[in-house]
């Protein structure tokens, strides 16, 4: 029992030293006994504590919060048999989230026209405003119908973005994209003004609530795109911000924007640069205050990919970032490391000449969950992820919602939730550049395997026989062992795009790419796929049941080898692939 706990114990990140020796001295003795680990990595089954929900994070966004934006009333189907929804004890929820990023809350949206706000009801939802003769006044009024809908459904863990500033504040206001993006030209008024809207939150809330939130200053502001201003500017507007937030709920979490390209070089030259944001925070004065110290509770920036992405090294360029801040600011070791946006979301591929799709099928769930096992690996504390749901409109208009290949992977993830985690490494190196890799949830009645299969090159297809290895000690394989698996023979949207082929409705630029695919508008020839795609709804339905339900083990899946100190897993995987496997009932 002892050297169950300190093996369980030697977590990736975090631990003390002698788990860790532990842990190499056990894998050095596994080796010795089993030469054929010869062919592996270092490294075969890697700890990484308890499972914790680190997923359970998404956002809602302005300028449609009064209308609950990224709500959904969980449809009836995903409460399959094996692995149901866990719903939310309210009438709607974001899917897959306790905890929402309100962002735009404040106004200062973009309306489209040359100078991003020439329409006055465009201005008028902002929270501030100034009259003629320059007096700012609040619209305070404006806040608690933007929050309603997510309290009205339970929500109370909330990072509130102070993003887009209001139109009445910068002395040059500037849109781009999303909305206003200049600096505000008196840090007083700022100041002012963000104490009106916490006073107010704490009136909607309570200040019990309000105390637990977390304020978000800005996203991506590492560009000019998104903060028009300078590094002195946003030094200014921060201090301020964290200050007007702390005098009215001392016990609430501020921190800095996501940064926008997770890399160390191309930060140091950027317009806001987050490594002198950390360090001016913990060691310098703050310019509104007059003392040292300023909060930085966190640190975030954003994560996409694409089909093609070597996802090892993008992950391992997260983890580049986060050991560069804990670098430069000791005091940050510990800090919460966070993705606020995270997913398949090809932005900017067209220009590269690249193919563009959402992937919602197989081949996003397989890529999806490398990532967020890398990034687990990495030590990832939070990743807030985009809606799982994939709307359309029926024959009779109505709006339907399909779940997507990463909301599969999230289905099982749910129940592996709070188990002891291991990262598994194949025993040898694909023939074919397939990456291989698993994760293993250990409770004390279940454990859950999820191995993923990816190839950068998305026409590869071809199957390989992968062996993956956990040792005794971690996990008891007596009992008898079921399968669920999402491929492209069982993905619903993998489905549809064949549907849409036959039917003569798919997208041409799709029709050439036979190893790729998308939403239903975005793959199907308009209104007619719509259609079609309503009139299957269940048959739909029922795939995505038949692929989380539980088959018993078998041979052209895989077989499970009890050996000298381990288990060994060998298996049929074919790119994009997951591949789920679970303890079911007793002993044998």
């Amino acid at each position: 029992m002892l050297m169950r706990t300190l093996f369980l114990n030697g977590k990736r990140w975090g631990s003390d030293y002698i788990s860790m020796v532990f842990v190499c001295l056990f894998f050095a003795i596994s080796t010795a006994a089993s030469p054929v680990r010869g062919e592996s990595r270092d490294e075969f089954c890697v700890p990484l504590g308890t499972l914790e929900p680190f997923w359970r994070y998404s956002a809602a966004l302005g300028p449609f919060l009064e209308i609950g934006q990224a709500l959904l009333e969980i449809p009836d189907y995903l409460l399959c048999e094996d692995f149901p929804y866990k719903k939310r004890p309210y009438p709607m929820e974001v899917p897959f989230a306790d905890h929402l990023s309100l962002v735009r809350i404040l106004g200062g949206y973009n309306d489209g026209s040359a100078d991003g706000a020439s329409d006055p009801a465009v201005r008028a939802l902002d929270l501030a405003w100034r009259d003629s003769d320059g007096k700012i006044h609040y619209r305070m009024e404006l806040l608690k119908p933007r929050l309603k809908p997510y309290l009205d459904n339970g929500y109370t863990h909330f990072t509130v973005v102070l993003d887009n500033i209001p139109w009445c504040f910068p002395e040059h206001p500037a849109a781009e994209g999303l909305g206003q993006k200049s600096p505000p030209r008196d840090p007083q008024e700022w100041h002012d003004f963000i104490k009106a809207v916490c006073e107010e939150i704490v009136h909607i809330m309570g200040p019990e609530a309000a105390n637990r939130l977390r304020f978000r200053v800005g996203t991506e502001n590492n560009g000019v795109a998104r903060f028009s201003g300078s590094h002195d500017e946003f030094i200014r507007h921060y201090d301020a911000t964290a200050a007007a937030v702390k005098s009215v709920l001392p016990d609430a979490q501020v921190g800095p924007f996501n940064i926008g390209g997770a890399g160390v070089r191309g930060n140091e030259k950027a317009n806001v640069r987050p490594f002198d944001l950390a360090a001016h925070c913990f060691n310098e004065t703050n310019t509104f205050t007059g003392r040292v110290g300023t909060p930085f509770d966190w640190i975030a920036f954003s994560r996409y990919f694409t089909p093609g992405t070597d996802i090892e090294a993008n992950a391992r360029g997260c983890e580049t970032v986060w050991d560069e801040f804990t670098r430069r600011v000791p005091r940050l070791k510990g800090a919460s490391r966070e993705i606020h946006e995270f997913g398949v979301a090809p932005f900017g591929e067209e220009k590269k000449g690249a193919f563009v799709s959402e992937e919602d099928g197989a081949l996003g769930a397989a890529s999806t969950a490398q990532m967020m096992f890398r990034l687990r690996e990495v030590g990832i504390n939070r990743l807030w992820h985009w809606g799982m749901a994939d709307k359309f409109r029926a024959r009779d208009n109505k709006l339907y919602s399909l779940f997507t290949g990463p909301a599969w992977l999230l289905s099982v993830l749910e129940y592996a939730a709070g188990g002891e985690a291991f990262l598994l490494e194949p025993a040898a190196k694909s023939a074919a550049g397939t990456r291989f890799i698993g994760l293993a949830s250990v409770k004390s009645d279940v454990a859950i395997f999820i191995f993923s299969a990816y190839n950068k090159d998305t026409a590869v297809n071809t199957s390989e026989t992968v062996r993956f290895r956990i040792p005794k000690e971690a996990v008891d394989l007596s009992k008898t062992l079921s399968y669920a698996v999402l491929n492209r023979d069982t993905a619903v949207h993998d489905r549809i795009r064949r549907d849409f082929e036959a039917a003569g409705l798919l997208a041409d630029r799709f029709t050439a790419r036979p190893d790729r695919l998308g939403g239903v508008r975005e793959m199907g020839k308009g209104r007619p796929a719509e259609i079609l795609a309503g009139d299957k709804l269940a048959e739909y339905y029922k795939v995505w049941e038949r692929s989380l339900t539980l088959k018993p083990l078998a041979a052209g899946i895989g077989a499970l080898t009890e050996l000298p100190g381990y288990y060994e897993f060998t298996l049929n995987l074919t790119p994009p692939e997951v591949l789920v496997i679970r303890t079911t009932g007793e002993s044998h």
